[in-house]
This record gives C-alpha cells, structure tokens and sequence, in this order.
C-alpha cells in the first residue's frame, strides 16, 4: 500500500514537471524583450548621433557662407563706394581658409585655346578667398561668390558684369596677397582685412573691337562650370563653353563695340 502511493506520487511529479513550461517561457521572453530593447537602443543611438553630426556639419558649413555673404558684400562696398580698407571675420570651425589659389580673367580675340596666346588684348590676376572642408568649398572668386560640393559648383552671388547699350563693363576685384600665412586651419575666427596700397592703382580701361573682331572674356578658375552657367543666362554674352571645360570658361562679348575693364586692387590678408 505504502509502496503504491510512493509510485503514484513520484509518477505524477514527474508528470506535472513534464507538462510545465511556464518557467521556460518567463525566461525565453525576457532574453527576447531585453535583446529586443537592446537592439533598439543601439539602433536610435547610432542613427542619432550620426544625424547630430550631419546636423553639426551642415550648420557650421552654413555659417561660413554668412560669413562669406557679409565678405561680398564688404568687397562689393570697395566696388560701389571706393571703401579704402574693409574687414570681414569668420569662424573656422575645423576648415581651412586661404588665399593661396588664383583666377585669371582674360580679354581676347579668340575662343580657340590654341591663339590665346596671340590674341590676348589684356589679363588681370585675383587671389581667391577660399573655406574649404572635407568636399565642399566657399570662395570668393574675382567678384563671384561661388560653392562647390564635390564635382559640382553653383554661384551664390554674380559679378557685375553689365552688357546693354552697344557696351559692356567689367568691374573686376583683384585681390593681391600682402604679408603673412596664405592659409590657416583650424578652429577660432580669423580677420580677412582688404586694405587698399598706394602703389597698387586701380582704374579703367576701355577696349575694343577691331573691324570684324569678335572679343572672348576667359575666366581660369577652380569652378569653371559655375561661370559657364553665369555666361550662359547673362545678357551681354553668348557661346558658352560646356560647363567645366579644361578648368576654364569662355564667352562671347556680344556688345564689343566698347569694352570698360574697371579693376580695384586691394591686398587681402588672414589674421587670427
């Protein structure tokens, strides 16, 4: 009798452990919600922070456009006005500023590469003003303020170049390196002073075209396709190079009856 209850009781424990699985399913729920929290949390934190950065990236870049905004309108005064001297700060934030690269502005008789050489009537030189970081660069470029962003460029503020009533003119900022670094990098602000140099004149100077002459303005730049695309909607200018032709862009002057270069000369230096 004793026995047979032994049995029984042993037999139906074994049974009712055999037939419970709610402690394994406790256990397998909470791995999957924790795994399940885990995952999510590190999926938010990484697209987070890489947005935050992004974000970070995207608004530094866009306060050194301000910043270049205030620069050409500073440099449009000199133009204006005849200003002596102006002075624009800007916050590096991790670029790099310089004024070591150059753009030739070329007036000529031809748009064959080929007869540049002979067919030059006049050249002017201006340093450009240039942020750059990781793909994208912001430069003041002989008048023009233009961006570029890998292989791509687009002009934010035009030159003033004018073609109306049988003559065109070509105001255009020379800028010439004065004394100390042509580029800085880092964080902090630095000074961009133009300051105007007695032995450096600025002045006007008429050009043109000879009987059955046609006059080119070529323009050798780090962002050619931007001042193609300029060339191609402003009135005054025809012909077109295709954007970005051999890192030069070249029109047709369609008023070449009288051609006014006005060039103002300022030198251009970085200070922190």
């Amino acid at each position: 009798m004793s026995d047979r209850r032994t049995r029984t009781v042993s037999l139906g424990g074994i049974s009712s452990l055999a037939g419970d699985d709610r402690g394994v399913s406790n256990v397998v729920g909470y791995i999957l919600v924790f795994s399940l929290i885990t995952i999510t949390i590190g999926t938010v934190f990484a697209v987070g922070i890489t947005g935050v950065e992004d974000r970070r990236e995207a608004e530094r870049v866009a306060n050194v456009e301000r910043a270049f905004d205030v620069l050409d309108d500073n440099l449009r005064d000199i133009q204006r006005y005849g200003d002596p001297n102006r002075a624009t700060e800007i916050r590096l934030a991790g670029g790099t500023l310089s004024v070591a690269e150059e753009t030739r502005i070329t007036l000529a008789n031809t748009s064959d590469p080929a007869d540049l050489v002979n067919g030059t009537r006049a050249e002017w030189r201006s340093k450009r003003i240039a942020y750059q970081e990781d793909d994208t660069t912001i430069a003041y470029d002989a008048g023009a303020l233009v961006r570029g962003d890998g292989d791509g460029s687009v002009m934010l503020s035009e030159p003033r170049f004018v073609g109306a009533g049988g003559r065109t003119t070509l105001p255009i900022v020379a800028l010439v390196r004065g004394d100390g670094d042509d580029r800085v990098a880092g964080d902090g602000t630095v000074q961009i002073t133009a300051v105007e140099d007695e032995n450096l004149d600025s002045e006007t100077t008429r050009y043109a075209a000879a009987s059955g002459e046609t006059l080119y303005l070529w323009v050798e730049t780090d962002q050619p396709d931007a001042w193609a695309r300029y060339f191609e909607r402003a009135d005054g200018f025809a012909d077109a190079t295709p954007a970005g032709a051999d890192g030069v862009a070249v029109a047709e002057i369609e008023h070449d009856d009288a051609v006014y270069v006005h060039e103002i000369i300022r030198v251009v230096g970085l200070q922190r």
